[in-house]
This record gives structure tokens, C-alpha cells and sequence, in this order.
């Protein structure tokens, strides 16, 4: 027992790290590949911007008279 591995330990850390970003990209393929953009996914969330700020105007329009 003894002495510790220093190019071991470096390639045990860059495999870790090679492990790791291998999932993230993956990940992100996958989730490239299901994107189905911000229409879809604001149209299907109710956060639509564009519907939002028209009715938003026709509130204050309301309002004022």
C-alpha cells in the first residue's frame, strides 16, 4: 500500500468527466429530436405572448370606456 497514482487518478477524473458529458448530449439530442418548437408549445400551454398582450389591450380598452 502505498503511493498514490497521479496519472491514474487523472484518467479515472477524464473518464468521469467524459461519462458525464456524453449523457448531457444524449439528453439534449433527445430532446432536440421531440421539439416541437414555441408555437406548440405556448399553444399547448395557454402561455401564448402574442394572444396574451391582444387580449390584455382589449381589457384596457374595455376599462377606459
Amino acid at each position: 500500500m502505498g503511493e498514490a497514482d497521479p496519472v491514474g487518478g487523472v484518467l479515472l477524473l477524464g473518464s468521469a468527466l467524459c461519462v458525464i458529458a456524453a449523457s448531457l448530449v444524449v439528453c439534449y439530442v433527445i430532446w432536440v429530436h421531440t421539439w416541437e418548437g414555441w408555437e406548440s408549445w405556448n399553444a399547448r400551454t395557454g402561455l401564448d405572448a402574442e394572444s396574451a398582450d391582444e387580449e390584455r389591450l382589449l381589457r384596457l380598452d374595455r376599462d377606459r370606456t
